[in-house]
């Protein structure tokens, strides 16, 4: 059932600002008008003046407790709505307060948007189903009741009606069931045999999902029914296979020819619980990806190396939540500045681990007495095995400045070649190429090692793929050719600005699309100290 396009308004009652103003953001945000009271006594007032649709009510409140206000808010307007906010771990709580009257419940702190939309739109949706209920049962005791001279006709009527109801449709006097439609067959998985002349308990697991115990739990719905009081709850049932299933039930007393009876109007509802709880594990699977996002972003440099003589800034944007690439900066002696960029296949949680072990295994190894290309060496045989396990390559570039004699060494494993700006003479580009294979395409790699020194103003950018391979639209890809042109148009600027300007233009390219993949980038400017 889809909640109707008309607006709800719901009360808030909670003796807690911070509760009252976190639920009102997200109820606001579903559509919902909210009013707010802050204890039991204050509700029923914030009630009888405002008459909302749903309450949401903590337990704990001074004057006027939660259970108190919703024995008091069921005495003076049965039926109504009611959420309980219940504390972590309290859940007993939330059960006696169900047995009271609540519809559901909720638990602090409430962090999840999507389940409390859920429960929110359930407990509407049951709402809107006890209306359609009502209606119903009135055009069926109108119909029971009518006695003319077309009663065979009305009969008939109301026959095909009862048979043909979406709805499982039973009716319930002394505590057996004494008629059902096609529907309770269909759901219970037995012919009308198996179901006459048998409790409702009969058909019932012996615990409910939530721990209560079923006998106990009907018997009180029943009496509260029988008493006057409708009831609208959740059941698990058990088929006649020994399977089961969840519906929705609506409860009612009726009256006739001064016999007391039951209806009990019962709806399917199994695939829409599978759905919620999709819903509720999608959160969770994304407050985990965001966690691992917090978690891997930590393991980069908090900020860049500040040095006389050498600009420095970084930036790494992953394509989805965890990514592949990774940048570090290290000082293995004095006035030495090492820097590392690299890139494992894919954005995913394997080329997230494996950047993680890479790093650990830099962190463990970077000394003055290993040169960059003995560096990736060691580095490659260390890591080979996991990578040739998890079916990952990885490709890495590492520099070493001196920055005495602005001597720049440096050996590449298959990593994009960085580019270094040369300020003088109107301004050209080298690239760094060096040979060396990627990471965990075999162990005892050589990787051949260069060297070159730095000017005044002279920039080195080095660069994970996914910036020079961003596609727009039309498939183009932003290349080598812009890349250059924002660096060599920025190279008056700070690094900070240099990269921001290669995003800018970047955004302006790509448009509405999304990242492909990761980017990262590293700019050094060697400058007057």
């Amino acid at each position: 059932m889809k909640i109707r396009n008309t607006s709800h308004k719901i009360m808030i009652v909670d003796d807690e600002e911070m509760v009252r103003m976190v639920l009102r953001s997200m109820l606001e945000g579903f559509g919902f008008s909210v009013v707010e009271a802050v204890n039991g006594r204050d509700g029923l007032e914030v009630f009888a003046r405002e008459t909302p649709d749903v309450v949401f009510t903590d337990l704990q409140m001074p004057e006027m407790n939660g259970f108190e206000f919703i024995t008091r808010l069921e005495q003076e307007y049965p039926g109504t709505p009611l959420i309980v906010i219940s504390g972590t771990g309290n859940i007993q709580s939330a059960i006696e307060a169900i047995r009271l009257g609540a519809w559901d419940y909720v638990t602090k702190p409430i962090e999840s948007i999507e389940g409390l939309h859920i429960i929110t739109r359930r407990v509407i949706e049951r709402m809107q189903l006890i209306a359609e209920n009502r209606a119903y049962r009135e055009h069926l005791e109108e119909l029971v009741m009518q006695r003319t001279a077309d009663l065979r006709d009305s009969e008939v009527r109301f026959r095909t009606l009862f048979e043909s109801a979406n709805d499982a449709i039973i009716l319930i006097k002394d505590d057996r069931i004494i008629s059902c439609n096609r529907k309770t067959q269909e759901l219970l998985g037995c012919s009308q045999d198996d179901i006459l002349d048998r409790p409702m308990l009969a058909f019932s697991p012996p615990k409910q999902p939530f721990g209560a115990c079923s006998n106990e739990l009907l018997k009180e719905r029943m009496n509260m029914a029988l008493s006057g009081v409708p009831q609208f709850y959740e059941w698990r049932y058990t088929r006649h296979n020994g399977g089961f299933f969840d519906a929705e039930i609506s409860l009612n007393r009726l009256e006739l020819h001064g016999a007391l009876y039951l209806q009990a109007i019962m709806r399917d509802i199994t695939e829409r619980k599978k759905s919620e709880l999709a819903l509720l594990d999608n959160a969770r699977i994304k407050r985990e990806l965001e966690i691992a996002q917090e978690v891997q972003q930590s393991l980069l440099p908090a900020h860049p190396p500040v040095i006389p003589g050498l600009l420095v800034a970084s930036i790494c944007v992953p394509a989805s939540n965890v990514g592949g690439d990774y940048y570090d900066f290290f000082s293995p002696g004095d006035q030495i500045l090492d820097t590392v960029i690299a890139d494992v296949a894919g954005h995913s949680f394997g080329s997230a681990l494996l950047m993680a072990e890479a790093r650990s295994v830099l962190h463990a190894k970077v000394s003055a007495a290993y040169s960059p290309a003995r560096l990736l060496a060691e580095v490659n045989d260390l890591l080979y095995e996991d990578l040739t396990r998890s079916e990952l390559l990885l490709s890495m570039f590492y520099a070493r400045l001196d920055i005495n004699n602005s001597t720049l060494t440096y050996a590449n494993a298959g990593h994009c070649r960085p580019l270094l700006y040369r300020s003088g003479n109107g301004g050209s580009f080298e690239e760094l190429d060096a040979d060396g294979l990627l990471m965990g395409v075999r162990v005892g790699v050589c990787f051949e090692e260069k060297a070159l020194r730095m000017g005044d103003e002279d920039i080195l950018c080095l660069f994970t793929d996914g910036i020079i391979e961003s596609e727009n639209s039309n498939g183009e890809y932003f290349g080598d050719k812009r890349f250059r042109e924002v660096i060599a148009e920025s190279s008056h600027k700070h690094p900070e600005e240099i990269i921001t300007a290669i995003f800018q233009n970047l955004a302006d390219f790509i448009g509405h699309m999304d990242l492909s993949d990761d980017m990262t980038i590293t700019v050094m400017k060697a400058v007057p100290s």
